[in-house]
């Protein structure tokens, strides 16, 4: 059975042109298929996300963030959701609720839609008040906390654990004996790609006035 896997979706005039320039190879590294044993109807998704079913019903309409086992197609139809799903739809909302704007919102969720459903487990993303990071080091972070910047932090390694816990409570549809894998080998937003090409430039030319 085929996979939509989630999509990221920005207004057309809110995009910037991109050049022909190759983007380093790194930003689309993607985890290999991952085997999905297991699908969670919208109800528990939006439950244990922490969003209403409204939330979660407008934001699949709109290709915000979209079930990747199984979409809605049309009225009557259910959505199905992975677990990974319910981590992205659980970070967007505290993302959602920090302030942060839905297009940056979208680019963090570019970030995670790159990386396997276990290397979400060590990642956080911050906010500096224009642009949302990715951090997978002490690092990276302390970097961003002494750029003298407010910033907010998600710990999406925290919501993972918290969503994993929760969801051995809830119902769910057994997929193991179909073999449903999700590809995580997914294009990337337009304008993620063009932030992620000026946040490399930045720190190379960072390196070397150093």
């Amino acid at each position: 059975m085929g996979a939509t896997g989630l999509h990221l979706h920005i207004p057309l005039e809110e995009r910037e042109n991109l050049n022909d320039e190759a983007i380093q190879g790194e930003l689309f590294s993607t985890a290999d298929e991952q085997e999905v044993k297991r699908g969670y109807r919208g109800t528990v998704a939006s439950k244990v996300a922490g969003i209403t079913y409204r939330q979660l019903d407008y934001w699949a309409r709109k290709q915000i963030v979209e079930p990747s086992i199984t979409p809605s197609h049309g009225s009557g139809s259910r959505r199905l959701y992975s677990f990974k799903d319910v981590v992205i739809l659980a970070v967007s909302k505290r993302l959602l609720d920090a302030g942060v704007n839905l297009q940056n919102v979208t680019a963090a969720i570019g970030f995670l839609i790159q990386r396997s459903s276990d290397q979400l487990a060590n990642v956080t993303i911050m906010c500096d008040g224009q642009h949302v990071h990715e951090c997978t080091t002490s690092e990276q972070m302390l970097e961003l906390l002494q750029s003298g910047k407010a910033v907010f932090a998600v710990s999406v390694g925290s919501l993972w654990h918290q969503i994993e816990a929760a969801l051995e409570h809830e119902d769910y549809v057994d997929l193991e004996a179909q073999s449903v894998k999700i590809s995580t080998n997914r294009p990337i937003d337009e304008l993620t790609a063009m932030r992620m090409r000026k946040k490399l430039e930045a720190r190379r030319l960072q390196r070397e006035m150093a």
